[in-house]
């Protein structure tokens, strides 16, 4: 997702999408536990639903990367 172009935030069930190639196992439940344990921080549309941006989606990358290697 590197680029000069500005990315629109994903919803929750894009950013599973997104992910599933690489973690099949990724679920919006796995979103959100992240995010209770205060290591994802999405942003909230007025309506109240989460919106990750690339930084959100980067840093969740790491963090199940960083899991599924230490297994």
């Amino acid at each position: 997702m590197a680029s000069d172009e500005a990315v629109d935030p994903m919803n929750i069930g894009e950013v599973v999408t997104f992910l599933e190639a690489e973690f099949p196992e990724v679920t919006v439940s796995k979103l959100r536990f992240l995010e209770s344990e205060g290591l994802v921080r999405p942003l909230r549309s007025t309506s109240g639903y989460r919106r990750y941006d690339e930084d959100d989606v980067a840093r969740i990358t790491r963090i199940l990367r960083l899991q599924r290697d230490q297994h």
